[in-house]
């Protein structure tokens, strides 16, 4: 039978509101998060979101139950294929709760990357080699993903908040409430991954480090054609709307003119590549 767990007050728990609801809570002797997708949306919000989500950017519904059959699904995933992610404890209820509107996670403290990285008093070659040390783990998933034809095993909203650095050395994956759809553009998911983590990276690590860092992803990252395939995702798309909805955004839109953009992480990149 499922435990039965009652909060009283449960917003003295509240650990992180961003759209979702995370609560530190008491949980076995020890603590748990409690995320509930129910946030702060209307419900309007959710529809539309999820429209957009579905029919324009190919991803999955943006409705609570949505997020949160996908992301039990992805946790699954991912740690049937070896990689390290948030325990759940299944075995639950939650009163004053929705049915199928939360989930309890193990409670993990350990050191983001955007906080590891950003920290100055760790010396540049300590942070270069956590970051080699990551470039083959990270290639790992973006290879079996194309092998299986899996758009799961990419990082939807993967950046330099979303990983964890364990005590044993591993690193923890997490937030995965929404993934791509398509089998047949796993490739370009995982080009358009990998700009986000580098302009992730730039920003947390500033302008003077972020080409210290660029050049040691082309040179120890393992597959180059998947790099050099990140300006090409960029610039070059095959599908035309596409293409051309890309040089709209960084011709004119000011988020694809500044400096950590996808597009220059592309260009600064393949510069790395072409200088090796």
């Amino acid at each position: 039978m499922a435990e039965v767990l009652k909060f009283d007050d449960l917003d003295s728990l509240l650990l992180l509101k961003n759209g979702n609801y995370l609560y530190k809570v008491p949980f076995r002797d020890c603590l748990a998060c409690l995320k509930v997708y129910y946030g702060d949306r209307s419900w309007w919000q959710y529809v539309s979101k999820s429209v957009g989500n579905i029919l324009v950017c190919n991803q999955t519904s943006f409705m609570p139950k949505g997020r949160l059959k996908t992301e039990r699904e992805v946790l699954r995933i991912w740690r049937e294929a070896g990689f390290r992610v948030f325990g759940l404890y299944e075995d639950v209820v939650v009163e004053n709760l929705p049915e199928g509107g939360y989930m309890l996670f193990e409670f993990v403290d350990r050191p983001k990357f955007v906080d590891y990285f950003a920290d100055k008093s760790v010396p540049l070659p300590e942070r270069l080699a956590m970051w080699e040390r990551f470039l083959p783990v990270w290639h790992r998933r973006h290879a079996l993903a194309i092998e299986r034809r899996e758009p799961r095993l990419i990082h939807e909203n993967g950046d330099l908040k979303h990983v964890m650095i364990m005590e044993d050395g591993e690193f923890l994956f997490f937030d995965f409430e929404m993934v791509f759809r398509s089998k047949r553009r796993v490739k370009e998911f995982v080009a358009r991954e990998i700009l986000a983590f580098l302009k992730s990276l730039g920003k947390t690590v500033g302008w003077e480090e972020w080409p210290v860092f660029l050049k040691s992803t082309a040179r120890h990252y393992p597959d180059r054609s998947l790099l050099e395939y990140t300006h090409a995702f960029a610039f070059r798309n095959p599908n035309p709307i596409l293409r051309l909805a890309r040089t709209i955004d960084r011709k004119y839109r000011k988020g694809g003119r500044k400096p950590f953009s996808k597009y220059n992480a592309a260009r600064r990149l393949l510069g790395e590549l072409d200088s090796q």
